[in-house]
């Protein structure tokens, strides 16, 4: 400690002692701290990222969570104006009803008629070609016809034939049966002939024959056919 004077405002001496400040100690030389509070201190950084990374994954997954909400109600809300929707579909569909029915017994009766009718030959038109076709002298005594529904599976010759008919016609003379086989060709549905041929008779006696042709289903009337008619034009243009 030093004594040191110094002149105040009135210029007298005054004496002040100076405090000299001495450091005691200095730095630590000994770390007392246990090593589990060392550790801690160490891991204080990895634990904010930690607890940092749980709050963003908390985040997210909050976010996923609200996303697949707001989806699964826009969905719920798609769904049940669908359902409106196909209700009111539904009522308009209703007052229509007896117009749905009596359209379905229409087709229905369409459908019968053409059924009933699918098998159906014009056999007066058959006669009359059939009259045109005779030759000259041959007489026409008899005509049967009739059709099958299925096709007859135990006679081969007549598989592809839907019916037949069988004529019964008298010459005086020989016949010329080869001249009206020819001429039985131009039969609507014609299909061939089934043998045996039949003829009979002798000279001074008239002669009787015996021919029974095969109808195909061009022989069919169609009258009330539903089936869709091709256009040939556009394929003759090709």
């Amino acid at each position: 400690m030093r004594n040191r004077l110094w002149l105040g405002n009135g210029g007298a001496v005054v004496s002040r002692k100076e405090v000299e400040t001495v450091a005691v100690g200095g730095a630590p030389r000994a770390d007392l701290l246990p090593p589990s509070v060392r550790e801690a201190i160490k891991r204080r950084p990895l634990v904010r990222r930690l607890v940092a990374l749980v709050l963003l994954v908390a985040l997210v997954t909050a976010a996923g969570v609200a996303g697949a909400t707001y989806l699964a109600l826009n969905a719920q809300q798609a769904l049940a104006d669908e359902q409106r929707r196909s209700e009111d579909l539904l009522a308009q569909q209703l007052q229509f009803a007896d117009a749905r029915a009596i359209n379905n017994a229409l087709d229905n009766a369409v459908i019968a008629r053409e059924a009933a009718t699918s098998a159906e030959v014009d056999w007066e038109a058959l006669l009359d070609e059939i009259r045109a076709s005779l030759p000259p002298g041959l007489v026409l005594v008899s005509v049967d016809g009739a059709t099958r529904v299925a096709p007859a599976e135990d006679e081969p010759l007549r598989q592809d034939s839907i019916g037949s008919f069988r004529i019964n016609a008298n010459s005086p003379t020989v016949p010329d049966v080869e001249s009206w086989l020819i001429d039985l060709e131009g039969v609507t549905g014609y299909a061939g002939i089934a043998p045996p041929i039949t003829v009979s008779g002798s000279e001074g006696a008239s002669y009787s024959v015996t021919i029974e042709v095969l109808l195909d289903t061009s022989a069919y009337l169609g009258r009330f056919s539903t089936a869709p008619e091709t256009d040939t034009s556009e394929e003759g243009e090709e």
